[in-house]
């Protein structure tokens, strides 16, 4: 779960300027001291803030950077904002956007990072680069009680905060890796415009200890014994160092390393304990991160899951790979049993049902974080597949476009859901939130934004939202060619049938008109009909010709 494409250009900058250099946002000089200052939001506000951070987990090593690292604390969020209207227009200059840290619906709190791990004391030495405390790579700081600037992104078309260094627990000490935080648009006057709240998710919930804790797994132990540090965070970390030196000789690369900008010793512990960390991108490619790696050695996606994959799990003797569920599998490196990352309204579904096994994950000839599963394997012709897989145990192919992500995003032969826009130019995050976290979400954090938005937890349904009462009735002119929703629907819809016949309706209504899952109400919903008659339906209905007709041909 993680930023591509900016970490490398971030790291690539840092590196020119030794590390002192930091490019980031402009600087938070001017703007208010708190969430509201200037205003709270007009009651009825003209204009939409729609923000989503741009993955649904970004996983951390955590408090301990003194051994090794896979990754920073570097959350990105994004945010479009809109003034209402027919239609509505994007707003990218004349208005500042800032976001700062909020109490969850819990009461809890998160509004600063360098008091609760290393990382800035080592990232000097891991990634060549020393930014402020409080300060990501990307130059962008942490949520705080003082709000910190966005910067508008005129190629992607959202307003950014790039690699803040979110960690998480909160100011209590408390694990929590589903923090908030508020964004506010305001004008130049300083008056708020709209307010947007969401989650910046992180997680050091990657439990390497169940094999390579001193004493854990027999088979995990290295060649000259566990190396029974009495800090768990460090012994676990150095058990996997010494167990990747009796499986790797790192001397033929020490070289290349030497040139990249790491001086490493002859063994990956050694180098630990003369005082330098390690950098497991410095060797291995990593998208996540953007560094190139070292020629003979593999991406750190592959090697991981092809080494992890056949290795048995001492809970209940069957190798990753043969594990069907999550918990058994995938929750014991991502983010996790506790953080059930994956909470999104697809979250019964089993990581393997679109990603496949591990070693599958692990395919070299496969572009790690570029190439992943995509909507339409699932949604399409009118279907819910429980799998992107075919018959055949290949990800399914479809024309269908209806619930596509864009093609070639954010690199030719890609198409990833996060880098895909649609309905007016809105990115599909902010209707849908994050990958792995669509709404309804299980975590209530994650729904606060959409029910401040429609007074409901769902993916983004009401055209009010961004437009005005002016919105002409249209058939299909709505994200994925739906139809407007609402009474305005029901007064228009039978001029439409009758002059151009019901057949359009029978992809989200069914064959028989019945309804699908494609036509339920996420919310109870009263209509009034010929003669004025109302009707009420309730959550959870699917809307079908028979509702108030004798099927699809009228009458009743």
């Amino acid at each position: 779960m993680k930023r591509l494409l900016m970490i490398s250009v971030t790291i690539a900058l840092l590196m020119v300027t030794g590390g002192s250099g930091i490019a980031g946002p402009p600087s938070a000089a001017g703007l208010p001291t708190s969430i509201f200052a200037g205003g709270n939001v007009p009651a009825a506000s003209n204009y939409t803030l729609v923000a989503w951070s741009e993955l649904g987990m970004h996983c951390i090593d955590g408090k301990d950077y003194r051994v090794f690292s896979v990754l920073p604390p570097f959350n990105t969020i994004h945010a479009q904002l809109f003034k209402k209207g027919e239609p509505p227009v994007q707003i990218t200059s004349g208005v500042t956007i800032t976001y700062q840290a909020m109490p969850d619906t819990n009461g809890s709190m998160n509004s600063n990072s360098s008091k609760k791990t290393n990382f800035w004391t080592w990232a000097g030495k891991l990634f060549l680069a020393s930014p402020p405390p409080d300060t990501g790579l990307a130059g962008y700081k942490t949520q705080s009680k003082v709000p910190q600037p966005m910067t508008y992104n005129a190629a992607a078309g959202y307003w950014e905060g790039v690699g803040i260094p979110t960690v998480p627990y909160d100011d209590k000490g408390k694990f929590n890796p589903f923090p908030m935080a508020a964004l506010v648009a305001r004008d130049p006057g300083g008056n708020v415009l709209a307010v947007a709240k969401i989650v910046l998710p992180v997680s050091d919930e990657m439990t390497c200890t169940n094999c390579h804790a001193s004493g854990s797994d027999p088979a995990a132990e290295p060649a000259a014994g566990w190396v029974n540090y009495p800090d768990p965070a460090r012994d676990v970390k150095a058990n996997i160092l010494r167990k990747h030196d009796d499986r790797f000789d790192i001397t033929p690369y020490l070289g290349q390393l030497q040139t990249n900008g790491w001086t490493y010793k002859s063994t990956l512990l050694k180098t630990v304990t003369s005082g330098t960390p390690v950098l497991c991108a410095a060797c291995h490619s990593d998208n996540a991160l953007g560094l190139p790696g070292l020629t003979g050695i593999g991406s750190l996606s592959s090697d991981m899951h092809l080494l992890h994959g056949p290795q048995v799990n001492p809970a209940n003797g069957l190798t990753l790979d043969q594990n069907p569920d999550d918990l058994n599998s995938c929750y014991l490196c991502h983010p996790g049993p506790v953080t059930k990352c994956k909470r999104g309204a697809m979250n019964k579904v089993n990581c393997q049902n679109c990603h496949g096994t591990v070693s599958h994950a692990g395919d070299p000839n496969r572009n790690p974080w570029f190439i992943e599963p995509s909507c339409q394997m699932c949604h399409n012709n009118s279907l819910r597949y429980d799998t992107a897989f075919d018959n055949n145990g290949l990800w399914r192919q479809t024309t269908d476009q209806t619930f596509a992500t864009n093609p070639d995003v954010p690199i030719q032969g890609a198409d990833l859901y996060r880098f895909s826009l649609g309905h007016g130019s809105v990115y599909c995050g902010a209707c849908h939130n994050s990958p792995h976290a669509e709404f309804p979400s299980l975590q209530a954090n994650d729904n606060v934004y959409p029910i401040a938005l429609q007074k409901y937890a769902a993916k983004i349904t009401e055209c009010s939202v961004c437009h005005t009462s002016g919105l002409t009735a249209t058939p299909n002119g709505g994200p994925h060619g739906i139809h407007i929703i609402g009474q305005a629907w029901v007064n228009a819809h039978p001029d439409y049938v009758e002059n151009h016949g019901h057949q359009a309706c029978a992809y989200c209504h069914g064959a028989d008109y019945r309804g699908l899952a494609l036509s339920v109400a996420k919310v109870s919903r009263t209509f009034t009909g010929e003669g004025g008659k109302k009707k009420t339906f309730p959550a959870g209905h699917q809307f079908n010709c028979y509702d108030c007709h004798n099927g699809p041909n009228g009458g009743g």
